[in-house]
Protein backbone atom coordinates (compact mmCIF):
# COMPACT_ATOMS: atom_id res chain seq x y z
CA UNK A 1 0.00 0.00 0.00
CA UNK A 2 2.69 2.13 0.49
CA UNK A 3 3.92 2.49 -2.86
CA UNK A 4 0.74 3.82 -3.97
CA UNK A 5 1.02 7.10 -5.73
CA UNK A 6 0.80 10.09 -3.68
CA UNK A 7 -2.66 11.81 -5.09
CA UNK A 8 -2.68 15.32 -3.56
CA UNK A 9 -0.47 17.63 -5.30
CA UNK A 10 0.93 20.45 -3.90
CA UNK A 11 -1.35 22.76 -5.81
CA UNK A 12 -4.88 21.08 -4.72
CA UNK A 13 -3.32 21.46 -1.44
CA UNK A 14 -2.69 24.98 -1.67
CA UNK A 15 -6.53 25.08 -3.28
CA UNK A 16 -7.41 23.76 0.38
CA UNK A 17 -5.66 26.05 2.31
CA UNK A 18 -7.80 28.69 0.31
CA UNK A 19 -10.94 26.54 1.56
CA UNK A 20 -10.13 26.79 5.11
CA UNK A 21 -10.43 30.50 5.48
CA UNK A 22 -14.02 30.40 3.95
CA UNK A 23 -15.27 31.88 7.68
CA UNK A 24 -12.42 34.71 7.42
CA UNK A 25 -13.29 35.54 3.93
CA UNK A 26 -16.91 35.76 4.65
CA UNK A 27 -16.78 37.64 7.56
CA UNK A 28 -14.09 40.35 5.78
CA UNK A 29 -17.01 40.45 3.06
CA UNK A 30 -20.01 40.94 5.45
CA UNK A 31 -17.95 43.57 7.33
CA UNK A 32 -16.08 45.48 4.62
CA UNK A 33 -18.85 45.43 1.71
CA UNK A 34 -20.55 48.88 1.07
CA UNK A 35 -23.36 48.98 -1.53
CA UNK A 36 -26.59 51.14 -1.02
CA UNK A 37 -29.53 48.13 -1.77
CA UNK A 38 -32.36 50.43 -4.28
CA UNK A 39 -35.28 47.96 -5.65
CA UNK A 40 -36.35 51.28 -8.28
CA UNK A 41 -33.53 52.52 -9.52
CA UNK A 42 -32.40 52.37 -12.39
CA UNK A 43 -29.39 49.42 -14.01
CA UNK A 44 -26.16 51.17 -12.55
CA UNK A 45 -23.86 52.54 -15.29
CA UNK A 46 -20.52 51.28 -16.29
CA UNK A 47 -19.12 54.20 -14.37
CA UNK A 48 -21.37 53.64 -11.46
CA UNK A 49 -20.01 49.93 -10.97
CA UNK A 50 -16.92 51.30 -11.39
CA UNK A 51 -16.93 53.33 -8.38
CA UNK A 52 -18.67 50.63 -6.41
CA UNK A 53 -15.79 48.18 -7.46
CA UNK A 54 -13.37 50.21 -6.53
CA UNK A 55 -15.23 51.04 -2.92
CA UNK A 56 -15.53 47.41 -2.66
CA UNK A 57 -12.08 46.19 -3.90
CA UNK A 58 -11.45 43.78 -0.57
CA UNK A 59 -14.92 42.08 -0.37
CA UNK A 60 -14.25 41.61 -4.27
CA UNK A 61 -10.83 40.18 -3.69
CA UNK A 62 -12.89 37.74 -1.06
CA UNK A 63 -15.25 36.38 -3.54
CA UNK A 64 -12.91 35.67 -5.96
CA UNK A 65 -10.84 33.74 -3.57
CA UNK A 66 -13.65 32.32 -2.61
CA UNK A 67 -14.48 30.89 -6.28
CA UNK A 68 -11.19 29.76 -6.71
CA UNK A 69 -11.56 27.38 -3.36
CA UNK A 70 -14.57 26.53 -5.11
CA UNK A 71 -12.62 24.85 -8.08
CA UNK A 72 -10.06 23.20 -6.01
CA UNK A 73 -12.95 21.75 -3.54
CA UNK A 74 -14.21 19.94 -6.88
CA UNK A 75 -10.85 19.06 -7.76
CA UNK A 76 -10.59 17.37 -4.07
CA UNK A 77 -13.86 15.66 -4.67
CA UNK A 78 -12.09 14.18 -8.00
CA UNK A 79 -9.41 12.57 -6.03
CA UNK A 80 -11.17 11.54 -3.07
CA UNK A 81 -13.18 9.53 -5.43
CA UNK A 82 -10.68 6.95 -6.64
CA UNK A 83 -11.19 5.09 -2.95
CA UNK A 84 -10.46 1.59 -4.12
CA UNK A 85 -7.82 -0.14 -2.31
CA UNK A 86 -8.65 -2.54 0.21
CA UNK A 87 -10.84 -3.80 1.79
CA UNK A 88 -8.95 -3.06 5.17
CA UNK A 89 -9.90 -4.02 8.75
CA UNK A 90 -9.62 -1.15 11.49
CA UNK A 91 -8.13 -2.58 14.53
CA UNK A 92 -7.14 0.38 16.51
CA UNK A 93 -9.30 3.85 16.04
CA UNK A 94 -9.15 7.47 18.25
CA UNK A 95 -11.40 10.46 16.65
CA UNK A 96 -9.91 13.14 15.91
CA UNK A 97 -12.50 15.13 14.35
CA UNK A 98 -11.37 18.48 17.36
CA UNK A 99 -8.59 18.70 15.30
CA UNK A 100 -10.79 20.90 12.67
CA UNK A 101 -11.62 23.33 15.89
CA UNK A 102 -8.03 23.58 16.90
CA UNK A 103 -7.10 25.11 13.52
CA UNK A 104 -9.81 27.19 13.73
CA UNK A 105 -8.98 28.70 16.74
CA UNK A 106 -5.31 28.97 16.32
CA UNK A 107 -5.23 30.56 13.04
CA UNK A 108 -8.41 31.72 11.68
CA UNK A 109 -10.57 33.22 14.47
CA UNK A 110 -7.39 35.46 15.80
CA UNK A 111 -7.22 37.37 11.99
CA UNK A 112 -10.59 38.74 12.75
CA UNK A 113 -8.82 41.33 15.19
CA UNK A 114 -7.08 42.89 11.81
CA UNK A 115 -9.11 46.40 11.35
CA UNK A 116 -8.14 46.01 7.78
CA UNK A 117 -9.37 49.72 7.35
CA UNK A 118 -5.88 51.16 5.52
CA UNK A 119 -3.48 49.24 3.14
CA UNK A 120 -0.75 48.54 5.88
CA UNK A 121 -3.11 46.24 7.73
CA UNK A 122 -4.44 44.59 4.29
CA UNK A 123 -0.44 44.12 3.56
CA UNK A 124 0.06 42.78 7.03
CA UNK A 125 -2.92 39.70 6.71
CA UNK A 126 -1.71 38.96 3.70
CA UNK A 127 1.82 38.10 4.83
CA UNK A 128 0.63 36.37 8.11
CA UNK A 129 -2.09 34.54 5.39
CA UNK A 130 0.69 33.72 3.06
CA UNK A 131 3.13 32.32 6.12
CA UNK A 132 0.41 30.33 7.72
CA UNK A 133 -0.58 28.72 4.59
CA UNK A 134 3.13 27.93 3.53
CA UNK A 135 3.21 25.87 6.94
CA UNK A 136 0.01 24.63 6.11
CA UNK A 137 1.20 22.98 3.26
CA UNK A 138 4.74 22.13 3.95
CA UNK A 139 3.36 20.26 7.24
CA UNK A 140 0.29 18.46 4.89
CA UNK A 141 -2.68 20.21 7.32
CA UNK A 142 -5.33 20.13 4.36
CA UNK A 143 -7.18 17.42 6.52
CA UNK A 144 -7.40 19.61 9.63
CA UNK A 145 -10.22 21.70 7.80
CA UNK A 146 -12.47 23.63 9.15
CA UNK A 147 -14.92 24.15 6.03
CA UNK A 148 -14.13 20.47 5.71
CA UNK A 149 -15.90 19.83 8.98
CA UNK A 150 -19.26 21.51 8.10
CA UNK A 151 -19.15 19.83 4.83
CA UNK A 152 -19.42 16.78 7.02
CA UNK A 153 -16.01 15.20 6.55
CA UNK A 154 -14.47 13.73 9.64
CA UNK A 155 -10.90 12.98 10.91
CA UNK A 156 -9.22 9.65 12.73
CA UNK A 157 -6.56 8.19 12.87
CA UNK A 158 -6.61 4.54 12.32
CA UNK A 159 -4.37 1.20 12.42
CA UNK A 160 -5.24 -1.65 10.35
CA UNK A 161 -4.95 -5.55 10.18
CA UNK A 162 -1.69 -6.24 9.36
CA UNK A 163 -2.83 -10.13 8.00
CA UNK A 164 -1.63 -9.61 4.21
CA UNK A 165 0.80 -7.31 4.42
CA UNK A 166 -0.49 -5.26 2.56
CA UNK A 167 -2.34 -2.50 4.75
CA UNK A 168 -0.70 0.92 5.56
CA UNK A 169 1.72 0.51 8.56
CA UNK A 170 1.39 2.02 11.79
CA UNK A 171 -1.02 4.80 12.85
CA UNK A 172 -2.26 6.48 9.87
CA UNK A 173 -5.34 9.58 9.18
CA UNK A 174 -8.58 8.88 7.98
CA UNK A 175 -10.47 11.61 6.14
CA UNK A 176 -13.91 10.01 5.82
CA UNK A 177 -17.62 11.32 6.18
CA UNK A 178 -18.55 8.43 7.44
CA UNK A 179 -18.78 7.03 10.77
CA UNK A 180 -16.35 4.11 11.42
CA UNK A 181 -15.65 1.51 14.69
CA UNK A 182 -13.42 -0.59 15.08
CA UNK A 183 -13.55 -3.79 12.96
CA UNK A 184 -14.72 -1.59 9.98
CA UNK A 185 -13.54 -2.64 6.66
CA UNK A 186 -12.59 0.31 4.34
CA UNK A 187 -11.59 1.36 0.80
CA UNK A 188 -8.93 3.61 0.72
CA UNK A 189 -7.07 6.26 -1.69
CA UNK A 190 -3.85 7.47 -0.58
CA UNK A 191 -3.55 11.62 -0.56
CA UNK A 192 -0.18 11.79 1.22
CA UNK A 193 2.51 10.01 2.64
CA UNK A 194 0.51 8.76 5.91
CA UNK A 195 -3.21 10.65 5.31
CA UNK A 196 -6.07 8.35 3.46
CA UNK A 197 -9.24 9.26 2.44
CA UNK A 198 -11.91 6.48 3.37
CA UNK A 199 -14.92 5.06 2.14
CA UNK A 200 -16.87 1.62 3.85
CA UNK A 201 -16.31 -1.91 2.20
CA UNK A 202 -17.74 -5.10 2.67
CA UNK A 203 -16.82 -6.64 6.02
CA UNK A 204 -13.93 -9.18 6.17
CA UNK A 205 -14.79 -12.10 7.71
CA UNK A 206 -12.75 -12.61 10.83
Amino acid sequence: MNTNPIRMCRLVKVGMYLLSLWLLLILIVVNKISVDVCFQCNLASWDELKAIAESNYLPLICVVILCISLVFYAAFVRVIGGAKDGPFKIVEMEDKSADHLVFLATYVIPLLSFGLDNPRQIISLSIILTLIGAIYVRTNLFYANPTLSLLGFKISTVKFDAVGGNAPAGMTVLIAREDFEINTSVNLVRLDKNIFFARKAISIKP
